[in-house]
């Protein structure tokens, strides 16, 4: 009854929040909007965990139709959907979405692909606020024709819709792609015997980013994810029953090949780095058939995937003039990598600051005590997930732009999302002691004493506990177990982080898409309003540091240390280890010495200047990140002493537009303690190099100022010196 009544007033409180945060305009206090959505947006996420969870009984209810009941489907949906006036209101299209927008346009529009007059007409401003140009790559036709590089598959399903209601149209489909996704998700659970724990994996799968995120966007990777769960519970269809050999596929089967066949197809249609994906899932389909049946299994999807995939080739040699797109063979030859860029790369794809999984919803630290629960308990599981990962996941790591380019974080590997949440299930399992032990999820025994441990195995294992639940009655606490007390604890204090972190991204929904230069908004806007450095003690895959590798191997350590701490007193301690680093951030941001200063930091105060490389460089982590100081400007930076003297190195690249000297000036707040010259006759190379200043006396509570000085006239353009970072060593 409690549950309910609380359940009732966060809806109603959501719904009445939501409806201030409308009429807020209309009363003169526009400024309360942000405050009534983030207020509406936690209490609707109350509302959707509390009442999910209560659905649990629900759950456990063997259906006719074998699928999830369709509340499971509603409620992500209704959701999304209540978000999305929002979103477009406080977020343009950004990214590849304009140009998603524009195919799709055209596709609804005019009949075509063609974009040659959609530019010329500047069609884009029926979406967004300004007029938009060709990518970079994009294929050229005959007569003038233009192509967008991202192709048509998913606008051709948009067009409808966007021809009805434009943008929000469009949206509105890629709500529902992503509701399904997470319905059909659920249903990929049913190997657990643990309804909560599939609850608990549904939970996370849909409602945190960065699959919340993609929700309210344009983006491909989206019908990825949809296209890849269908698969895979097509799979599991086709090898629920085929543990003997038989003598053909009924009816009913051939569809189902059929729709799998069709599924894997188009996944390498949206988007050629998919066909890992693809091709993982059909060798898992067959290697779970029946050794009888795994050569007729083959030679299906061989019959549908080799034309198609010939199709795609060949369209990529006619549009590109290569069979792989926009792609290269060279970015197969991951050996040519060196091991710290795959480090990086792989690193940043969880734990970036900016762009890592991690990062973006801290609850999916539970992927590693979840693999460590997973080789104990259900270890075909985790090899399948492996085996569709890994492929992806080393070649994403192995390029220059791991990151997504411009675009949500973990958009590469959004596809990958649902089958590592499925990692999540055996660790929210709730397990018996020694002494009732149940079987291990995923195994069962069959006719005669053989036993399996697949996915099959996992659903026979279902489909017993149900039968036994239903004769026997419901389970009592002491029947499930009960997780270990550091899971349970430190799953809470995540999911709270987490929750915090989706209700930013609801509120500001630009923030989305973290800055070119690999900064966090959030981070950004502290660092600017305080002058404090909270970056470097955050980890960055773009902007290497000692935290990039320290922060992930403790975040780590202490996930895998909660799964072994089962007394609650211990579990309390460690579950409150992330809580107190964060809230002790500012206190070491302003008492640990500073080591570095980089000049491009919101932290540092700049009177002139531009960054470098340019914003929207493409491949911009492939240089240096530098603030650019004109003559006549300076750069000031907070600094908390080490010591009373230091020594300066200062990483700096001259930039001459003119043949004049040029003069970077060190100082400690209006004391000069250096300077670096460099000649005007370009005797020293505009190329970066580190430069050491002598050591000198710091006087405490002094700001670090760079200045670079006019050199007399008044010639154009001016001189500058680009700054990347200054390093202080003290004594």
């Amino acid at each position: 009854m409690v549950r309910g009544s609380i359940e009732i007033w966060a809806l109603a409180a959501a719904g009445l929040l939501g409806a201030a945060a409308l009429g807020a305009p209309l009363l003169g206090v526009a400024g309360w909007q942000p405050l009534c959505v983030g207020a509406a947006a936690a209490l609707a996420l109350l509302y959707v965990v509390r009442r999910v969870l209560a659905l649990e009984p629900l759950l456990d209810r063997p259906t006719a139709s074998g699928r999830p009941p369709l509340v499971f489907l509603l409620l992500p949906f209704a959701f999304y959907l209540a978000l999305i006036p929002w979103s477009i209101g406080e977020r343009a299209p950004d990214g590849d979405e304009p140009w998603f927008l524009l195919v799709t346009h055209s596709i609804a529009h005019d009949f075509d692909r063609d974009l040659a007059n959609n530019y010329r007409d500047e069609d884009s401003l029926a979406f967004m606020p300004r007029a938009i140009e060709p990518q970079p790559g994009d294929p050229e036709g005959p007569d003038g024709a233009l192509y967008s590089r991202h192709g048509a598959v998913l606008q051709t399903v948009l067009a409808p819709a966007y021809r009805l209601g434009g943008r929000a149209g469009a949206i509105v489909v890629i709500a529902a792609l992503a509701a399904l996704a997470a319905w059909l998700f659920l249903d990929l659970t049913a190997f657990s015997q643990d309804a909560r724990a599939r609850l608990i994996a549904y939970l996370i799968f849909g409602f945190a980013a960065p699959f919340l995120i993609y929700s309210q966007q344009i983006w491909a990777e989206v019908a990825a994810v949809l296209l890849a769960v269908a698969a895979l519970r097509w799979i599991n269809r086709l090898t629920r029953h085929r543990r003997e050999p038989a003598a053909g596929p009924g009816r009913d089967d051939r569809i189902v090949w059929l729709l799998l066949a069709l599924a894997l197809a188009l996944m390498p249609a949206l988007k050629l780095r998919l066909v890992l994906v693809s091709a993982a899932l059909a060798l898992i389909c067959v290697l779970r058939l029946a050794p009888g049946l795994r050569r007729r299994g083959a030679l299906v999807l061989a019959a549908v995937l080799a034309p198609t995939g010939a199709l795609v080739l060949w369209w990529n040699r006619a549009t590109f003039g290569t069979v792989l797109g926009m792609h290269s063979w060279s970015e197969l030859e991951l050996y040519r990598e060196s091991a710290m860029s795959m480090a990086l790369g792989l690193n940043g794809l969880f734990f970036d600051l900016a762009y890592g999984l991690v990062a973006c919803a801290p609850i999916w630290l539970l992927l590693f005590p979840a693999a460590v629960v997973a080789w104990r308990h259900n270890r075909r599981l985790l090899y399948e997930v492996a085996l569709i990962a890994a492929p992806t996941v080393l070649l994403v790591a192995s390029r220059s732009e791991w990151y997504g380019g411009w675009s949500p974080p973990f958009r590469y590997g959004l596809v990958l999302l649902p089958f590592l949440a499925l990692l999540l299930v055996p660790l929210f399992e709730r397990r018996l002691d020694s002494g009732g032990a149940a079987p291990a999820a995923g195994s069962a025994t069959l006719p005669g004493g053989r036993r399996v441990n697949t996915f099959v195995g996992m659903a026979i294992n279902t489909r017993r506990a149900t039968s036994r639940r239903a004769t026997v009655g419901p389970a009592t606490g002491a029947d499930v177990g009960a997780l270990p007390a550091g899971v349970s604890t430190l799953a809470l204090v995540l999911a709270l982080l987490s929750g915090a972190l989706a209700v930013l991204y609801i509120v500001e929904p630009g923030w989305t898409y973290n800055l070119a230069d690999g900064r966090h908004h959030l981070v950004h806007y502290l660092e600017a309003r305080s002058g404090v450095d909270f970056a470097r003690f955050l980890p960055s895959a773009t902007r290497p540091r000692a935290a990039t590798w320290l922060v992930p191997l403790a975040a780590i350590c202490l996930a895998l240390a909660a799964g072994r701490v089962r007394h609650k007193a211990f579990a309390a301690a460690l579950a409150a280890v992330p809580a107190l680093a964060l809230a002790v951030l500012p206190v070491l941001a302003g008492a640990l010495p500073t080591r570095q200063v980089e000049v491009e930091s919101a932290a540092v105060d700049r009177t002139g200047g531009n960054p470098e490389p340019a914003r929207w460089t493409m491949d911009r982590t492939r240089y240096p990140e530098a603030w650019v100081l004109p003559e006549g400007a300076r750069a000031e930076a907070t600094v908390i002493p080490g010591g009373n003297e230091v020594e300066l190195t200062v990483t700096v690249r001259p930039v001459r537009n003119r043949p004049a000297p040029l003069t970077l000036v060190a100082r400690s707040g209006r004391r000069e303690i250096g300077r670096l010259a460099f000649p005007g006759d370009n005797g020293e190379a505009a190329a970066w190099h580190t430069r050491k200043l002598p050591t000198a006396t710091w006087t405490s509570g002094a700001p670090l100022v760079l200045e670079v000085p006019h050199d007399g006239g008044e010639a154009l353009p001016p001189n500058g010196v680009a700054v990347d970072r200054v390093d202080l060593r003290w004594h």
